[in-house]
């Protein structure tokens, strides 16, 4: 039977567009012919990984009630995730996100949109959620129903994981309240007041939990577990189409290779893996094919090592 996690956390439907960043500039226009419509959110984006990888996912979130949010649960039910636990927000647009992705470098800029008062989701979990749960992942954006969500994982002994993007009293708090914090090198120096690998660590490491992770883009990683060894991944080569994802693409490889049974550094590296693949596709969802191949990959070598 699959490893059984919990996705929590935000959704959004992507409009994908390949342009000229550099030349983007008030009263300019540029024409683009091959606009991508996608499920997305960071959260969605790392549901979908690991259900192509193999997991059983379940994702708890709030969704709108229009065309858009259908397109969502139509991915979602695509890739078998399990989205019960969703709650409606009625009479409302779900949340869109505008994704401008330079054409040269994969870089990207984004501009999101949600419905004033589009509620908050309630961290209401069923028991037929949590049965069997072998880990549960936060994208960091519903802070507060994370972190009652974190402290009744405590409570069963699931384990949790996290990413966060604003430092925010909220956000430290879930940091706090996780097994294992996996965060942008943005959010890691500004808690520690330096880019020093060691420094945002241990400054991770101070707030609480036991395994933290730094990714570093182009850099790769920095990870330590319970103020140990130091371990750098670089990061793999690729030929970058759109680096949309490829933090989420992360989180959801460290995941499964870490429900896998595989070591700290071993699961850094699979993570690293999982990205460069989401950099070579345009959008945030590999296709199911190329994660099922990584998981082919990853249990060959696994095996034999």
């Amino acid at each position: 039977m699959p490893d059984k996690v919990l996705c929590v956390g935000r959704n959004s439907l992507d409009l994908v567009f390949s342009v000229d960043l550099a030349a983007m500039q008030a009263d300019g226009k540029q024409r683009t012919a091959d606009p991508v419509l996608l499920a997305g959110g960071q959260c969605v984006n790392a549901a979908v990984t690991l259900a192509g990888l193999g997991c059983a996912v379940s994702y708890a979130g709030v969704i709108g009630a229009d065309a858009s949010a259908g397109r969502v649960l139509a991915a979602l039910k695509e890739r078998q995730v399990d989205y019960s636990p969703v709650e409606m927000a009625k009479g409302m647009a779900n949340p869109c996100a505008y994704i401008m992705v330079d054409a040269v470098s994969g870089e990207r800029s984004i501009v999101e949109t949600a419905p004033p008062g589009f509620p908050a989701f309630s961290g209401r979990i069923s028991e037929d959620v949590w049965d069997g749960l072998a880990a549960i992942y936060f994208d960091g954006h519903e802070p507060e129903a994370s972190i009652a969500i974190a402290v009744e994982a405590a409570r069963r002994c699931v384990p949790t994981l996290t990413d966060a993007e604003v430092l925010t009293d909220a956000t430290r708090e879930l940091l706090s309240r996780v097994d294992t914090a996996i965060v942008p090198r943005a959010l890691a120096a500004s808690l520690a007041g330096s880019e020093a690998s060691e420094d945002m660590l241990r400054a991770l490491a101070e707030l609480g939990g036991t395994a933290h992770v730094v990714t570093l883009g182009e850099g790769g990683a920095v990870g330590m577990v319970s103020g140990g060894t130091l371990h750098h991944v670089p990061a793999f080569a690729c030929n970058t189409v759109d680096t949309t994802g490829a933090g989420d693409a992360f989180h959801a490889g460290f995941l499964f290779a870490d429900l896998a049974g595989m070591t700290f550094p071993e699961a850094m590296t699979f993570g690293a893996r999982v990205a460069a693949a989401a950099c070579e596709v345009r959008g945030a969802n590999l296709g199911v094919e190329v994660l099922t191949g990584l998981a082919a990959a990853f249990n060959r070598e696994t095996s034999i090592s």
